[in-house]
């Protein structure tokens, strides 16, 4: 304020133009939200929402029929090891000779030939002998887990370049696989079932879509109950 002439005091206003400034609150920017591809219209549009859905729909057929097949592997597998005797047990002790002798009906009626009454393992025999049946019969014998996909790749391959079915000829099987046919999938001759034992083991060494795919559970559970040695 400034005073006058005549002894009153003249009010000056407030200069508004040096005011404070106001804080500027500070705002939040939202992150910028990605704007949806514009969807295709018309028949182009149509056709891509149609392969979308079926794609989805397969996608979820596969996933979920891989995962109960895996179960009923698995479940497979289990009650075939329950079942499995120890290696002991499954050796034939019988002094049997080289030659079997047949009667016209099948039936054993006599061995001939050189008798060998002990087991044979790879522990009381040469190691080129072993090696040259893994190298023979199944290269990957002490690697794979019963099965190899690469052997029956190769067969399949095989029997179908010689114009024959994929599973005739060529089988592609390994080792532990031979001897599970030779355990007839661990199912006993029974002689009230079957005429006689030349039959048994035929039925045991036929092929089929069925037992092969019997076959896998069987042969994951020997290679988890023995060891390779034993098998």
């Amino acid at each position: 304020m400034s005073s006058s002439g005549n002894g009153r005091r003249r009010l000056v206003a407030d200069r508004r133009g040096r005011a404070a400034p106001k804080k500027a609150t500070a705002k939040r920017r939202k992150p910028a939200r990605k704007k949806a591809a514009p969807q295709r219209r018309g028949p182009l549009g149509f056709l891509a929402r149609v392969i979308r859905f079926f794609f989805r729909l397969i996608w979820a057929l596969v996933w979920r029929s891989v995962a109960v097949v895996m179960l009923l592997l698995g479940l497979a597998t289990g009650y075939y090891y329950m079942q499995l005797p120890d290696v002991s047990q499954v050796f034939d002790a019988r002094n049997q000779g080289s030659v079997t002798m047949l009667d016209r009906h099948g039936e054993v009626f006599a061995w001939r030939g050189e008798i060998f009454g002990g087991e044979i393992d790879p522990t009381n025999t040469s190691l080129h002998l072993v090696n040259a049946v893994v190298a023979t019969e199944d290269r990957r014998f002490w690697r794979h887990l019963g099965v190899s996909p690469r052997g029956i790749a190769s067969a399949i391959r095989i029997n179908l370049r010689e114009g024959r079915g994929p599973l005739s000829g060529h089988g592609g099987s390994t080792i532990t696989q031979q001897v599970a046919k030779l355990l007839c999938l661990g199912v006993g001759y029974d002689e009230a079932e079957w005429e006689s034992e030349a039959e048994y083991e035929a039925d045991c060494r036929r092929t089929t879509l069925w037992r092969k795919i019997q076959e896998k559970p069987f042969i994951f559970a020997m290679a988890l109950r023995y060891s390779k040695s034993e098998i």
